[in-house]
């Protein structure tokens, strides 16, 4: 039996989200009927019994636990719909890398003695899921998640994206350094190699520290949104009992 542990944020409209992606999500008003109105429209139709309820969600493509894409940042960089499945399912790693500190630059020294206390190699084609324990700040202190996150540094990116790494995930809403405009991680990860080239970006995971081994299988495939930037997920390890 293999285990599956969750590591979605739950969408909500109060949920932290970073100010660069607008108000989302929306649940909107009025779309989404209760049961009991529901059942009103089927009666005295002879179907007394059933009720059906649906609504309508605005949601912007980075929010909440998400993927990134290449054209994120590279303008022949491929969109969401163009990454294989493959590339975001498979084998994977996670390091803990909580002891960095607020706005802290997470780089390759910091990445090799977390790969040396988990006992495991990074290598070619993994996904490698960074816990910085910010997670713990939610909800009640949303300004502390969004605004002092630490983050990979440029040469940490590079590290990742020397070993071709398939996905670089973080409990952080930015896998770059809080107020880091340069956006260095992006640029290394998203751009450096684009089209042919390049790591894909997860943000904002939760309970990455939940995980009971530090070698699992970690899945972030995205919805099929074509031409789009970004895709919400829903992002799980499986870990073999």
């Amino acid at each position: 039996m293999s285990q599956l542990i969750d590591l979605t944020a739950e969408i909500t409209e109060e949920m932290a989200n970073h100010p660069n992606h607008g108000r989302s999500p929306l649940f909107l008003s009025g779309t989404r009927m209760n049961h009991e109105q529901a059942e009103d429209t089927w009666r005295g139709k002879g179907i007394e019994d059933l009720s059906l309820v649906n609504g309508f969600v605005y949601i912007a493509e980075h929010n909440g636990t998400h993927i990134d894409a290449p054209f994120h940042l590279h303008p022949n960089g491929k969109t969401i719909d163009e990454i294989r499945l493959e590339e975001c399912h498979g084998p994977a790693v996670w390091l803990d890398v909580s002891d960095v500190g607020p706005k802290g630059e997470i780089g390759p020294e910091e990445l090799e003695d977390a790969a040396a206390d988990a006992c495991v190699e990074v290598v070619r084609g993994d996904s490698v899921l960074l816990y910085t324990g910010w997670d713990d700040y939610l909800p009640d202190d949303e300004a502390t998640y969004l605004g002092d996150h630490p983050g990979l540094s440029e040469s940490g990116a590079e590290w990742f994206y020397e070993r071709d790494v398939s996905v670089v995930g973080t409990d952080c809403g930015n896998v770059d350094v809080a107020g880091d405009a340069s956006m260095p991680a992006h640029r290394v990860l998203l751009r450096e190699g684009a089209p042919d080239s390049y790591t894909l970006i997860v943000e904002n995971l939760r309970n990455i520290d939940e995980i009971p081994s530090h070698r699992f299988v970690f899945s972030a495939t995205p919805l099929p949104l074509n031409g789009a930037t970004a895709s919400p997920i829903r992002a799980f390890a499986i870990v073999d009992n």
